[in-house]
């Protein structure tokens, strides 16, 4: 990776190898004692530094969500991804696999086992904060799209809707405590059946949306109603040990509350 640009104060200092103390692919740390420069001025050449680093670097790696268990759903969802792919079998790509069925709560950066294991532990320090969920439902009903890119069925607007924007809000309160880097801070809570990101080669074609066309009579569809016990924590680019849904490291059981 090239270097990134330094302040003018250390550019004169670049080639010289004794003032340089630490640097980790971008990441410049200088000397002050060699370099002349005050303190200040270093730190806030390392500020920026570190904010285009994290910018360049950080994606998310894990995620908080609701998995869907209630086998109606599934079929449900099976069934809808059928009939839009009678319409244009070259969706099929873009289908996402009905065993990856979930609601992300939250999608995050963590740097190691250790920040894995201490989110959950503010979770259960946190508890408080959702001590109000009791009995909580999600229903599923009709579909929905977000730019004709992303297919997905939809909840109903219901109370337990509602609690679901609030868990939501408390889980980004307990993270912003960590101070995690949060990705996607607006929440939209929805069941994905079809994204074109996941389909390169249509995109590659030129194909940038999907057609109403094709998932328009489905808009007043039933999927059902997933009682939700527990939220995971997986990891975005693990899978588990059958390949099917993704790696869980822990799960938030809801029933303590």
């Amino acid at each position: 990776m090239d270097k990134c640009e330094i302040n003018d104060k250390l550019s004169s200092q670049q080639s010289e190898s004794s003032d340089l103390i630490y640097a980790d692919d971008c990441l410049f740390i200088y000397d002050p004692m060699q370099t002349g420069c005050s303190i200040n001025s270093i730190l806030d050449t390392l500020t920026s530094q570190f904010k285009k680093l994290i910018s360049k670097k950080l994606e998310p790696n894990y995620f908080l969500c609701i998995k869907i268990n209630n086998n109606k759903i599934i079929e449900a969802c099976d069934r809808a991804q059928k009939e839009i792919l009678i319409k244009n079998p070259d969706l099929n790509k873009a289908s996402v696999r009905i065993d990856t069925l979930h609601v992300t709560l939250l999608a995050f950066y963590l740097r190691d086992e250790q920040e894995i294991d201490f989110f959950y532990t503010k979770l259960e320090e946190s508890r408080i904060l959702f001590e109000d969920l009791k009995n909580f439902e999600l229903t599923f009903q009709g579909i929905s799209t977000f730019g004709d890119r992303v297919i997905y069925a939809d909840l109903l607007k219901d109370d337990h809707f509602n609690d679901l924007i609030k868990f939501q809000k408390n889980l980004v309160k307990v993270a912003e405590q960590m101070s995690l880097p949060l990705f996607e801070k607006k929440f939209s809570p929805h069941l994905t059946l079809m994204k074109l990101s996941k389909a390169k080669n249509l995109l590659k074609k030129g194909i940038k949306k999907i057609n109403k066309e094709f998932y328009e009579h489905l808009s007043d569809s039933y999927f059902g109603i997933e009682s939700v016990a527990k939220i995971n924590m997986c990891s975005i680019r693990e899978k588990d040990t059958l390949g099917k849904f993704y790696k869980t490291y822990w799960e938030f059981d809801l029933n303590k509350l």
